[in-house]
C-alpha cells in the first residue's frame, strides 16, 4: 500500500464545502434589499418573561459578578456560557437551574475538569463545569466508576430517572478544575441539539450592566488587490473620539475599490472590570442597513469560523483583535442576518457617504460611531527617488493578494520588477505606490501560479518565496516535501490558501530538518497530518514530533507511530516543525512526605508533584498503590499535581506507596515510598 493511500485511510475526515460570496455593488442608490431593520437585534425567544422564569442563577445568592460573558473572543472558540465568580474561593454551593436528571457526569485534568450536564424536561441541558467536587450522589457513583475502571479520567452517560434533581437542589461544588485559569463556575444553557444558547439573556435581573461597550479603534481594510484606503493597500486603524457610548471618526476616509468595516471593542459589567464580548452589531450605509450580526445561538461545528469573524492574521502580528463587520470568504457561521453585499462596501460616485456602526450588549447598552467616506482616485505615483541605504525585497501575501515591498528604490524602479510563477511564467509588475521608502507592488494572486521568485532586474537583487501549490477546501490535499507527507483532510483551510513549505538543516538533537509550513497568520478549520518518514537507523521508541514555540523554544506536538516506523502528528496551526527525541523520564517529588516517614493522623491527603521536561505526563498512565492494590490519584495539570484522599486511614504500621509515571513519550518513572500510619 503506497504511503499516500494509507495517509488517506488513516485520516479522511468528513468536512465542510466553504463556500464564496461575491458582494453586490454598494453605491447612492443601489443597496440591496435586506430585510433587517433598526430594531431587528434577534431579543426573542430568550427574552421572554416565562422562559426567563424558568431558571434560577445556579449558584446561591441576590447578585453576581461575572469574568466572562456568551459569546465573547477566546482562543478557537466564542466563549460557550457565563463564568461566574467566586471571590477567589472553592467549595461553593452550586445548584440546579432547573429540574430535570443527570445525564452526563465527566472528570479530566483539562478542559471543564469536573463538570456535571443536566437534561431537562423540554430536552435542554445545562452545564457545570471546573467543579470541585460532586453532591454525596454524584461523587459516590464516580468514585465506584473509577475503581472499577482503575482510571481517574471518566465520562458518564446517565439513562433518565437514575439521578432526577429538582430546580435549586445542590449538584456540586465550585471549584478550578481543568484548564481553569482561577476559581470561577462555567455555566452554560443548551438548546435539545445542544447548541449553546446565550445565558445572560435569562439573568439580566441578576447581573447589572448599565454600561454601554467600549470603542477602542476603527479599522478600514481593503479587500481585493484594486482597493485602497487613504492610497494604500492596508488596514486603516483609526482612533474614534468620543465615550459613553457615543464615538465619531473626524473627517473624511478616502476609498476606492471594495473594502470592510471592522472595530476593536470589548463590553464591561457593572459589577466587574473584565472585559467582555459583544453580541449585536449593525453597519448602516446612509441609514440602509448593510450588516447584521446577532450572536445568540451556535454550535460546536461552528466555533472555529471564529477565526475569520475577526482577522486572524492581523491578531497574530499585534495582539489586537479586529472584528470583522463584514463576512469573509469561507464564513459559514450562521450568526449574520440578511447582508447586503456580505457587509463589503464599493462606492461607485464621488459624493460623500455616511457610515453609522452600532455595537449592543446582552442588557441592550449600545454603543454608536459615525463616520464619513468617499470615493477617490489614487494619488499618481513620483518618479524621482533620493533614498540612501541598500534596496532590499520582502513579500507576503494577503487575502488572496501578493504584496511586495521594494526598500530605497531608485527611480530606475518605476519600470517595475521581474516575478517569476510556480507555473514557469515570468511577468513585469509595475508598482502601485509608494510608503516613505518603500516601493509597495499589489498584484491579485492567481492560485495555479504562485510568486516563486522577484528579482529586481536593476540591481541584480532577489528573493524566493517558498510556495508549493495550493491547498483547496473542497478536496483532500496531499503535499510531499524531503521526508515530510502533509496531509490536510477535506475542509482544512477556509479558503484557498497558497501554502509555503521551507527546510532548514537539521541540529544536533533532532532527527529531521526543520520545516517551516504556511504562515503563522493563516488559520485552519481542521488540523492537519504531519507524516515523518524516520532513517531505518532511528529507533522510534523516544521519537516525538515537536513544533517551534512563539517564544522560539521547542515543545511537543504529538506520537504516533506507523507499522513501517514512520511518526505522525496533528496541528491545528501554521508554523515550525521537526522530529525530536525524548529519553528523559518524568520526576516524582512528593510534598510533605519521604520513603520512611510516618503520616499523621491530621493528614487525610497524600499529594505528589510529577513533572516531566518536554511531552508532558500522560494522564492516562499514572498508576499508584498501597501494598499492591491500586489506588485513585487525581491529576491536577495545572499544577503538576497528583493526589490520593485517605477516605478510609489504612491500618497502623508499615504500608508500601508504590508509583508508574509514564510521559507521552513512553519514558517511565517509577518510585516507592515506605510509609507508616
Amino acid at each position: 500500500m503506497s504511503g499516500k493511500l494509507k495517509i488517506l485511510i488513516l485520516f479522511i475526515v468528513a468536512g465542510l464545502v466553504l463556500g464564496m460570496g461575491g458582494p453586490t455593488i454598494i453605491g447612492s442608490s443601489s443597496y440591496g434589499d435586506p430585510s433587517d431593520s433598526d430594531s431587528s437585534y434577534g431579543d426573542p425567544p430568550y427574552s421572554d418573561p416565562s422562559n426567563i422564569g424558568s431558571y434560577i442563577f445556579p449558584m446561591e445568592g441576590s447578585e453576581f459578578a461575572l469574568s466572562g460573558t456568551f459569546g465573547e473572543l477566546r482562543t478557537n472558540h466564542f466563549h460557550s456560557g457565563i463564568d461566574v465568580k467566586t471571590g477567589g474561593a472553592t467549595g461553593k454551593r452550586v445548584i440546579a437551574a432547573r429540574g430535570g436528571y443527570i445525564y452526563r457526569v465527566k472528570v479530566s485534568p483539562y478542559g471543564f475538569g469536573k463538570a456535571i450536564y443536566l437534561r431537562h424536561p423540554d430536552g435542554e441541558f445545562t452545564v457545570y463545569a471546573h467543579l470541585k467536587g460532586f453532591n454525596d450522589e454524584v461523587e459516590k457513583l464516580v468514585y465506584e466508576k473509577q475503581y472499577a475502571s482503575k482510571c481517574y479520567e471518566q465520562e458518564i452517560y446517565l439513562p433518565e430517572g437514575k439521578i432526577p434533581v429538582r430546580k435549586g437542589q445542590l449538584i456540586g461544588y465550585s471549584g478550578n478544575s481543568g484548564s481553569s485559569g482561577g476559581p470561577h463556575l462555567h455555566f452554560e444553557i443548551r438548546d435539545p441539539n445542544e447548541k449553546i444558547t446565550n445565558v445572560l439573556k435569562h439573568f439580566r435581573g441578576v447581573i447589572r450592566d448599565n454600561v454601554p461597550p467600549t470603542l477602542r479603534t476603527i479599522g478600514i481594510q481593503p479587500l481585493g488587490a484594486g482597493s485602497r484606503v487613504d492610497g494604500r493597500f492596508e488596514k486603516l486603524e483609526l482612533v474614534p473620539e468620543g465615550s459613553n457610548g457615543a464615538y465619531t471618526i473626524p473627517g473624511t476616509i478616502q476609498v476606492s475599490g471594495k473594502f470592510g468595516i471592522e472595530y476593536h471593542a470589548y463590553d464591561l459589567l457593572s459589577a466587574a472590570s473584565n472585559h467582555c464580548g459583544i453580541n449585536y452589531v449593525r453597519v448602516y450605509l446612509d441609514d440602509q442597513p448593510i450588516y447584521a450580526f446577532n450572536l445568540d445561538t451556535f454550535s460546536f461545528d461552528e466555533k472555529k469560523f471564529i477565526n475569520v469573524h475577526f482577522d486572524y492574521s492581523h491578531y497574530k502580528k499585534t495582539g489586537r483583535k479586529f472584528q470583522r463587520a463584514y463576512r469573509a470568504s469561507g464564513n459559514r457561521l450562521a450568526c449574520y442576518g440578511n447582508l447586503c453585499s456580505e457587509g463589503v462596501i464599493e462606492l461607485k460616485d464621488d459624493v460623500v457617504h455616511r457610515v453609522r456602526l452600532e455595537l449592543r450588549d446582552t442588557h441592550l447598552n449600545q454603543t454608536t460611531l459615525h463616520m464619513r467616506i468617499k470615493r477617490a482616485k489614487p494619488a499618481p505615483l513620483p518618479t524621482n527617488y533620493n533614498f540612501t541605504g541598500s534596496t532590499s525585497i520582502s513579500g507576503e501575501v494577503i487575502q488572496n493578494v501578493f504584496v511586495f515591498c521594494l526598500k530605497n528604490p531608485s527611480s530606475e524602479h518605476t519600470r517595475g520588477v521581474d516575478v517569476t510563477f510556480t507555473n514557469g511564467s515570468t511577468e513585469r509588475i509595475l508598482p502601485t505606490y509608494l510608503k516613505k521608502n518603500e516601493l509597495v507592488f499589489v498584484r491579485a494572486l492567481d492560485k495555479w501560479g504562485l510568486p516563486e521568485l522577484v528579482r529586481d532586474p536593476f540591481t541584480g537583487k532577489s528573493v524566493r518565496f517558498h510556495f508549493t501549490e495550493t491547498i483547496l477546501p473542497g478536496k483532500n490535499n496531499i503535499v510531499e516535501s524531503g521526508e515530510l507527507q502533509m496531509y490536510f483532510p477535506y475542509g482544512a483551510v477556509f479558503d484557498s490558501l497558497p501554502l509555503h513549505v521551507r527546510r532548514y538543516p537539521r541540529q544536533s538533537n533532532m532527527y529531521s530538518q526543520v520545516y517551516e509550513i504556511g504562515s503563522k497568520g493563516d488559520p485552519l478549520f481542521k488540523s492537519f497530518v504531519l507524516n515523518y518518514r524516520l532513517n531505518n537507523k532511528i529507533d522510534p521508541t523516544h521519537a516525538v514530533i515537536a513544533r517551534k514555540s512563539e517564544s522560539g523554544g521547542w515543545q511537543f506536538l504529538g506520537k504516533n507511530i506507523n507499522e513501517d516506523g514512520s511518526i505522525y502528528a496533528s496541528s491545528g496551526s501554521f508554523g515550525s516543525f521537526c522530529v525530536m527525541a525524548d529519553s528523559t523520564p518524568p520526576s516524582i517529588s512528593p510534598k510533605g512526605f519521604s520513603d520512611g516517614s510516618t503520616i499523621p493522623g491530621t493528614q487525610n491527603t497524600l499529594r505528589i508533584r510529577i513533572r516531566d521536561n518536554f511531552a508532558g505526563i500522560d494522564s492516562d498512565r499514572i498508576i499508584g498503590t498501597l501494598d499492591d492494590h491500586w489506588i485513585l490519584f487525581e491529576f491536577d495539570a495545572k499544577t503538576s499535581t497528583i493526589s490520593h484522599r485517605l477516605r478510609q486511614r489504612p491500618a497502623s504500621g508499615r504500608h508500601k506507596l508504590h508509583l508508574m509515571v509514564y510521559d507521552n513519550a513512553n519514558n517511565l518513572a517509577e518510585n516507592t515510598f515506605h510509609l507508616y500510619f
